[in-house]
C-alpha cells in the first residue's frame, strides 16, 4: 500500500485524548439509543435525541424531511465531507441482559446504528473541538449526518432528497463488525457490499380438491418447482466469479392440508455484487416463469420492490481511512477485506452522487461483542465507540493533508 504524509503528532495526540475524553458520553448516548429503539421509517423521537444532542455542543442541527434523519455542519471550507450514522432499529425480541436492554417489545438494535449514531456524533465533536482550537484544517467542511431507515434502503433517498449531499465532496462511514477483534479495522476499495433487490412472486391458478390435482393448475407444485429451479439455475446461468446469491425467505399459501389453493405467495431477495449479475439473475428468472406457466397452465406475477445497489468504496477515500486507521490503532492492526460482503447497505446511494468509502470496526472484546448481526443477543464492546469516532474524525484530518499534496474537485454539486 501507497505510504502518505502522516497527520501531525499534536493532532493525531489532541484526536486520541478527545475520543477519550468523550467515552462516557458515548457510551451514554449508544445506551439511551439501545434502550429506546425505533423501527425503520419510526425514528421521530432518535432524531429529537440526537438534535438535542448535537446543539448541546454548539453545532446547529438540521432536520430532514418528515424530521426523520438529522445532520449539522462545522468548519468553513470549500471540501465538504459527509460523516454518515445510520440510527433505525430491527423488528427483533431483544436477549440483552444489560441493564441498556431494549425497552421496546419487539425491537431492538441488532445490526449495531445505535453505535453508529454514537461514533458519528462523536467524531463530529471532536472536529468541532479542533475547530475551537484551530486545528481543524481551514480546506475542509463536515456535516454529520444521521440516517434514519438503513434496514429498509428508504433512508439514503430520504436524506438525499432532503438536501444532505448538496455541495458535498465526498462521504464516509463505518459498520461494526463482530468478527473482528476491539482495536482493528478492516478495509477494501471497490465493490464493498452486494446490491440487493426484494422481489414478491404470485402464483394464482385453478383451486381444487388434494385428491384430484389433474383439476387444478397446482400452484403448490408450481413455486416448489420455481424454488428448485431458482436456487439451481440462478448460479449456473452467470459467471461464477461475479456472485449472485437468491433466498427465498417467505412463503404463504394454502389454509387446509386437504386442498390445493388458488394463489401461494413467495417474497425473497436477490443479491450481486454488480448490474450485470443483477440482469442475469432477473432475466433467468423470467425464463423460468414462462416455462413454468406452459408446465403448470398457473399465471405468475413478479414484481421488485425495493432496490440497493452495490457499495463501491472509491479508492482515494478508502486509503484515506486506512492511513487514518494505521495512524490511530497501528498498521499491524488494519487489515484488508479480500471479498465484498453479499449483505446489502444503503449507504451505496450515497456512493452513487460522490466519492465515498466504509470501513468495518472491530467491536468484538473479550467478553462481549461476539455475537453475530441480526441476532437477539447482538451487543458490542463500548470501548469501540471511542476508536470509531476517533478514527472517523482522523480521517477527515488525513483527508484535508492529502488535498494539499493532491488536490482533487473540492466541490460536488448534486
Amino acid at each position: 500500500m501507497s505510504k502518505v504524509k502522516s497527520t501531525s503528532f499534536s493532532v493525531l495526540k489532541t484526536v486520541r485524548d478527545l475520543a477519550r475524553g468523550l467515552s462516557n458520553d458515548l457510551i451514554r448516548i449508544r445506551r439511551h439509543l439501545h434502550r429506546h429503539p425505533e423501527l425503520s421509517d419510526q425514528e421521530f423521537e432518535t432524531t429529537k435525541y440526537l438534535s438535542e444532542e448535537l446543539a448541546g455542543i454548539g453545532l446547529t442541527p438540521r432536520p430532514a424531511q418528515d424530521h426523520r434523519g438529522v445532520w449539522a455542519d462545522l468548519g468553513e471550507g470549500s471540501y465538504r465531507v459527509v460523516l454518515r450514522g445510520d440510527i433505525d432499529a430491527l423488528p427483533i425480541a431483544t436477549e440483552v441482559q444489560a441493564e441498556y436492554r431494549s425497552q421496546v417489545a419487539g425491537v431492538m438494535h441488532a445490526c449495531g446504528h445505535d453505535a453508529h449514531a454514537a461514533m458519528t456524533f462523536g467524531a463530529a465533536a471532536i472536529l468541532h473541538r479542533l475547530e475551537q482550537f484551530g486545528k481543524l484544517p481551514q480546506s475542509i467542511s463536515v456535516r454529520a449526518v444521521f440516517q434514519p431507515a438503513e434496514e429498509t434502503s428508504n433512508g439514503a433517498p430520504h436524506m438525499i432528497h432532503s438536501g444532505v449531499l448538496d455541495g458535498v465532496a465526498s462521504a464516509m462511514a463505518l459498520h461494526v463488525d463482530p468478527t473482528r477483534p476491539l482495536g482493528t479495522v478492516g478495509v477494501r476499495s471497490g465493490v464493498f457490499t452486494a446490491g440487493c433487490d426484494a422481489f414478491h412472486i404470485t402464483f394464482s391458478g385453478r383451486a381444487g380438491h388434494g385428491a384430484r390435482p389433474h383439476l387444478t393448475d397446482d400452484v403448490v407444485a408450481a413455486a416448489a418447482a420455481w424454488i428448485n429451479q431458482v436456487y439451481t439455475r440462478v448460479p449456473r446461468s452467470h459467471d461464477a466469479l461475479d456472485p449472485v446469491v437468491v433466498n427465498v425467505g417467505a412463503i404463504h399459501g394454502g389454509s387446509a392440508p386437504n386442498v390445493i389453493p388458488n394463489s401461494v405467495d413467495i417474497a425473497g431477495t436477490v443479491r450481486a455484487t454488480s448490474l450485470q449479475g443483477r440482469q442475469a439473475a432477473m432475466e433467468t428468472i423470467a425464463k423460468i416463469n414462462q416455462s413454468l406457466r406452459v408446465v403448470h397452465g398457473c399465471q405468475i406475477e413478479t414484481k421488485y420492490e425495493q432496490h440497493t445497489p452495490p457499495m463501491h468504496n472509491d479508492k482515494w477515500l478508502s486509503e484515506r481511512m486506512r492511513v487514518a486507521a494505521g495512524e490511530l490503532l497501528g498498521e499491524s492492526n488494519v487489515h484488508p477485506i479480500s471479498e465484498p460482503s453479499m449483505g446489502a447497505e444503503d449507504f451505496a446511494f450515497f456512493a452513487q452522487q460522490v466519492p465515498a468509502a466504509m470501513i468495518r470496526l472491530g467491536i468484538k472484546g473479550s467478553r462481549v461483542g461476539h455475537e453475530m448481526l441480526h441476532t437477539p443477543k447482538f451487543d458490542i464492546d463500548e470501548a469501540a465507540l471511542a476508536i470509531g469516532s476517533a478514527v472517523l474524525a482522523l480521517s477527515v484530518i488525513e483527508i484535508a493533508e492529502s488535498l494539499s499534496t493532491e488536490p482533487r474537485n473540492q466541490t460536488c454539486s448534486v
